[in-house]
């Protein structure tokens, strides 16, 4: 018999309680995204076939909306821990190893630290100017980039909002979600059982031993295992691309919105 993708996690949650689950590591690649996230799903469900890793799994995009509205408003606080504690109990649960690879997790990074289990995180980082223009051209998927302007909270951005918001052009206002959503991932170092920086520049290097050496990194962090011999034609292959468009960057709004915060990451803007 058939069962949904509900049923089956819920058949896999009763396995895991069995099993003892809940001393297993919570397993995150968290971004701001636009930061190479579908690569590495690509990439661990390739090469670690008894792991499951899940690019935004649903319903994550309604804990995003919901954080965002928690955050600009301070209403349904308890409704939206109650959504993210079901998120994580829901999908961390299946008896092997599951990674979450969820870039719409950052209006709501205090959240998963309300957790008695270990937490090993990958926080993938990208160039400030760089990623702005990438995420101000790719917006959103296929599917949504045509109506994403229109739906309230729908996209992570500060709370409170920076002075002038509402005059600011999507490049500086795209360098400001680009401060806050790193600052809050990074927080989370200090209760993480294993947290790593990595900059999706070291991960797409042309320098073989950077490259690789960001990619031992995550494996590391993540228990992955990831074999030492993968071909440097897979490992040099983009997914997901962003679609052309004219070039957005701005030098001089970069530095003085995000100078201070993308040093903290080993950023000179």
């Amino acid at each position: 018999m058939y069962k949904s993708k509900v049923t089956r996690r819920a058949d896999m949650l009763d396995i895991a309680q069995s099993a003892g689950a809940d001393a297993r590591p919570l397993y995150y690649i968290l971004s701001a995204g636009r930061t190479g996230t579908v690569f590495l799903e690509k990439l661990i469900k390739t090469h670690c076939p008894d792991v499951i890793a899940e690019h935004e799994p649903p319903p994550s995009r309604y804990l995003m909306m919901l954080g965002n509205l928690r955050n600009d408003t301070g209403l349904l606080t308890r409704t939206t821990r109650r959504f993210a504690q079901k998120h994580r109990d829901t999908l961390h649960c299946a008896p092997q190893q599951y990674i979450e690879i969820n870039p719409f997790l950052c209006p709501v990074t205090d959240l998963l630290a309300d957790t008695n289990r270990p937490l090993r995180i990958v926080h993938m980082l990208r160039e400030p100017g760089a990623w702005a223009h990438s995420m101000t051209t790719f917006k959103a998927s296929t599917k949504y980039r045509h109506i994403i302007d229109f739906v309230p909270w729908a996209m992570p951005f500060p709370a409170p909002r920076p002075d002038n918001w509402s005059r600011l052009s999507p490049f500086e206002k795209s360098l400001h979600r680009w401060n806050w959503c790193n600052e809050r991932i990074a927080a989370l170092a200090p209760v993480a059982d294993s947290y790593v920086q990595i900059r999706s520049e070291d991960m797409f290097s042309k320098d073989a031993d950077i490259q690789r050496g960001a990619l031992q990194s995550i494996s590391d962090t993540l228990d992955l295992g990831l074999p030492s011999d993968i071909s440097q034609d897979e490992l040099n292959t983009k997914v997901n691309p962003a679609p052309n468009g004219i070039d957005l960057r701005d030098a001089k709004a970069e530095k003085a919105i995000c100078g201070a915060v993308a040093s903290k990451f080993g950023y000179d803007v």
